[in-house]
């Protein structure tokens, strides 16, 4: 693969990291592995202590809907009758907004008076949507506008602490995250109030009373921070209320303690999703408890900046795909897996230090890369296959014989030099045509291939170095038999000396001219009329030369008979046959196309099918005259000696005036190889 192609995959990579970071599509599938791996029970502290209106409660009192505030009252004050034992902080996790029974009403305000304002009330926030117009000047709709907040009635409200009891359900449905505080508008004096959460009021009020320095969290852009559960569901100490009502539990039970109170029983549909618990549901006075315990502990958490997260998981992943550039696969499978370890052991360290990192990202880019890079290994063996296969029938045809020893490669060399300058070319703007680094391999793989079915050639062909090729000694035998035949003809005195001087010179002529065109690259039109004429000698009725010496001596160009052109012309059908029957995957799908054209020429006068310009490739053009360079260069040939570099171009150029061969990359081949003519290797 090439360079530019590895860059782009990484760059590909590097920005979907960034971008699933950035804008977290998978926040359900990260909270799943974030909640289990930066969640570590610490045990529920025993200071904060849960009276449940439980079952038990529900059963001895009835409905809670029709209680007065009757059994609250009665619990402050038993909670506060023992000066000694009383609680640090007691939180009613009710919506007691409602009058309801005038004295009972009373009777709770009182109750919480004599608590010296260590009474922390639920209130709740109505948030109702609204069209609003933000800085930029744009209308949009705030669904979290604060319309009211459900205070306690009046009377008790002067006696307690309020804080909002709204649970922060994430997008998933679980509760990870809480708010310290909100700000909102009063609708009837139009000033700014805030008002703290449940957990954050009653843990404000523990520290106020016991001199501690109260630690606010950081909270994201939606002023919201996620906190770690201290304790599965149910872990928290839970009292009965009717236990405590009926004196069943000794007041040192709260001595100094966090009591929070409230619905323990499914009838009062107050259970969530801790994000801790995933198999149970947890009250929603245990999830304060949680929160508390959080703030206490400083186990609280704020999700990293989304921008910053998504630039480090960039960098993360692009080091992640160089590393695996350089390393074998199962080292950087191995790699990668302690990668992924590491960020992970890094995110628990962090969590721990008050940051929350994502981790499905990294895990997925592990995972991904780790994909691409066994698809990429598999595609490279896969490419070392073809390859060796390509080598090994190149040096079998090569090998066959020694006349065509450097051929394959040659043309294959050649081809790949003409690619590459057409790439130089194009980087300066002076050719629209571009290899990229599959094309150049697929026409350079057609190229090795391209001479494949000469093995079905018979070696008397590809080697036949004359035209005659091993008859001349049978000819010499028969014309100096002739003459002898003649002699003794004279000698009898049954011809004249003329008749013996004239089979004399025509056998001489004959065997003359044996020797010159038997070699001869190509036979000029005058030394044919001359060949067509000695070739007719005969002596009494018996010709000088057979039929098929007639027909060799008659070639006008090169050694081949007809029928032995033919045969030797096969060979592209033959190649074309035999790569049908290899698979090439989509890689080289086109490299047997390519080997299979390299004798089509232009103008439809080529073989095997007669192909025109608009139906030959360039690759296949390239091949074509990388082809016919080869030829034409070549010392190895038996029929004919090397051609001088600058002729071997000029008859290519002659091809390409007629319309045989394309000029361009005639010249670009020209280009290529002067300078190592001029250098002495060519």
């Amino acid at each position: 693969m090439s360079r530019a192609v590895n860059i782009f995959i990484t760059i590909i990579f590097v920005i979907l990291a960034g971008v699933l970071v950035y804008f977290g599509p998978l926040y359900g599938a990260d909270s799943v592995i974030t909640d289990n791996l930066y969640t570590r029970f610490s045990g529920t502290d025993r200071r904060i202590v849960i009276i449940g209106i439980d079952e038990e409660t529900l059963a001895e009192y009835g409905n809670f809907n029709l209680w007065s505030r009757e059994k609250l009252a009665e619990l402050l004050e038993k909670l506060y009758e023992d000066p000694e034992n009383r609680p640090d902080v007691v939180g009613l996790d009710f919506i007691l907004s409602d009058t309801v029974d005038e004295v009972n009403d009373t009777r709770l305000a009182k109750a919480a008076e004599k608590a010296e304002g260590n009474i922390v009330a639920g209130s709740n926030i109505v948030y109702r949507g609204r069209v609003e117009v933000n800085s930029a000047g744009e209308m949009y709709y705030n669904t979290e506008y604060i319309d009211h907040i459900e205070m306690p009635y009046e009377e008790l409200r002067k006696e307690v602490v309020s804080g909002f009891t709204n649970k922060n359900i994430a997008g998933d449905g679980y509760i990870r995250y809480a708010i310290n505080s909100v700000n909102y508008r009063d609708s009837e004096t139009d000033e700014l109030q805030t008002q703290d959460s449940f957990a954050f009021a009653v843990y404000k009020l523990y520290c106020e009373k016991n001199g501690e320095e109260i630690r606010v969290p950081k909270t994201n852009s939606r002023s919201q921070f996620q906190f770690r559960y201290s304790g599965e569901t149910g872990e928290f100490s839970m009292l009965s209320l009717a236990a405590v009502l009926s004196g069943k539990i000794p007041s040192t039970a709260f001595r100094n303690a966090i009591v929070l109170v409230g619905a323990y029983a499914p009838g009062f549909q107050d259970a969530y999703q801790p994000a801790s618990d995933r198999g149970d549901s947890m009250y929603g006075v245990e999830i304060h408890a949680n929160i508390v315990q959080a703030y206490m502990q400083g186990k609280t958490m704020v999700v990293v900046n989304r921008l910053l997260m998504a630039v480090i998981t960039a960098v993360l992943t692009c080091i992640l795909m160089i590393v695996g550039r350089k390393l074998r696969l199962l080292k950087f499978v191995i790699a990668s897996a302690v990668f992924a370890v590491l960020y992970l052991l890094t995110g628990i360290i962090l969590a721990a230090n008050g940051l929350v990192i994502p981790c499905i990202y990294i895990i997925l880019v592990v995972i991904a890369a780790d994909l691409y890079f066994l698809v990429d290994d598999h595609q490279r063996e896969l490419k070392k296959q073809m390859w060796s296969f390509t080598e090994a029938m190149a040096a079998a045809i090569d090998e066959r014989t020694p006349y065509n020893a450097s051929h394959t490669r040659n043309v294959a060399r050649y081809c790949g030099m003409v690619a590459d300058h057409i790439n130089r070319l194009h980087r300066r703007g002076k050719e629209k045509e571009h290899f990229s680094e599959k094309r150049k391999e697929q026409l350079v793989m057609g190229a090795l291939l391209h001479d494949i079915g000469k093995i079905a050639v018979p070696l008397s062909v590809m080697n036949k170095a004359a035209r005659l090729d091993g008859k001349e000694d049978d000819i010499r035998s028969r014309l100096e038999n002739i003459r002898l035949r003649a002699q003794i003809m004279l000698l009898e005195g049954k011809k004249d000396e003329a008749w013996y001087k004239d089979i004399e010179a025509k056998t001489g002529q004959a065997l003359n001219m044996m020797e010159k065109v038997n070699t001869a690259g190509s036979l000029l039109e005058d030394m044919g009329k001359e060949v067509d004429r000695i070739l007719e000698y005969s002596f009494e009725g018996e010709p000088f030369f057979s039929e098929s010496e007639k027909e060799c001596l008659r070639i006008p160009k090169g050694t081949l008979t007809e029928s032995e052109r033919r045969v030797m012309e096969s060979h592209v059908s033959i190649t074309k046959n035999i790569l049908s029957k290899v698979y090439f995957n989509s890689y080289f799908r086109n490299s047997p196309i390519f080997a299979g054209q390299h004798h089509e020429y232009l103008d439809g006068s080529g073989y095997p099918e007669g192909l025109k310009a608009d139906e030959l490739p360039a690759e296949s053009r390239i091949m074509t005259v990388c082809d016919i360079c080869d030829a034409l260069l070549a010392t190895d040939r038996p029929y004919k000696k090397p051609l001088p570099f600058e002729k071997a171009f000029d008859i290519m150029r002659g091809m390409a005036d007629k319309g045989t061969i394309d000029g361009k990359y005639v010249e670009y081949l020209y280009e290529c190889l002067k300078p190592e003519k001029e250098d002495g290797a060519v």
